[in-house]
């Protein structure tokens, strides 16, 4: 199994054992999206102008091509505010686009031996990923190593502990005792002012959560 990036931790995470994502499932999949943008913000991939919006720094390697998705649209509207790729990719009618996105990070898991492809849904036509459960726990336990214990945290691990409970499932994999210590520990990372990608993300997310319910109601 090969090391995996922000975003393959994420959907790896997020994924049930039946391989999909509910279609009301709409926070996960703006999370999904809040990954591939730090990811292509962390390595530089795009960068971050005035009035937060983002365009296409350099190209996209291949070894990154489950990003494609997310890469090919902000180059194709830049500059784009990260609100309008988030609306684009969960907050729609039907599942074009995320699913678009599901696909290429879940085949990328698939060929790092972290996945299984296979038929399922409703009529068994359609195509999910089933996690690798050594390699989920693989995951779970860099994040508990890296947030519960003293020491330099990455970035990756601040982020995808940052999105997981965003999208509420930090639960499914720590004990009432462990989030309470992991949710202190991100209130103190989420105040430094080295995450200010992260916080200016999570922020978006928290504002699309709000407009969301208000559309509800």
């Amino acid at each position: 199994m090969k090391d995996l990036s922000l975003t393959q931790e994420y959907l790896l995470c997020i994924l049930r054992n039946k391989g999909k994502l509910s279609t009301f499932d709409i926070e996960k999949g703006m999370c999904l999206t809040g990954a591939c943008v730090l990811e292509l913000l962390m390595v530089g991939i795009i960068t971050r102008e005035e009035k937060d919006k983002l365009s296409v720094r350099t190209h996209l390697p291949n070894r990154m091509s489950y990003l494609w998705p997310v890469y090919s649209y902000i180059k194709q509207k830049q500059p784009v505010r990260f609100k309008k790729i988030v609306e684009r990719n969960s907050v729609t009618f039907t599942n074009q686009n995320v699913n678009e996105m599901i696909d290429a990070v879940g085949k990328s898991l698939v060929e790092a031996g972290c996945a299984t492809e296979e038929k399922g849904g409703l009529f068994g036509g359609k195509t999910i990923y089933v996690p690798d459960e050594k390699a989920l726990d693989r995951v779970i336990q860099n994040i508990r190593a890296e947030l519960l214990e003293d020491g330099e945290l990455s970035e990756d691990i601040i982020a995808l502990t940052a999105l997981l409970d965003k999208s509420g499932e930090l639960s499914r994999y720590f004990s009432a005792y462990e989030k309470k210590a992991l949710k202190a520990r991100l209130k103190e990372i989420k105040e430094n002012p080295q995450v200010e990608a992260l916080q200016k993300v999570l922020e978006d997310i928290d504002n699309l959560f709000v407009l969301l319910i208000v559309a509800a109601t």
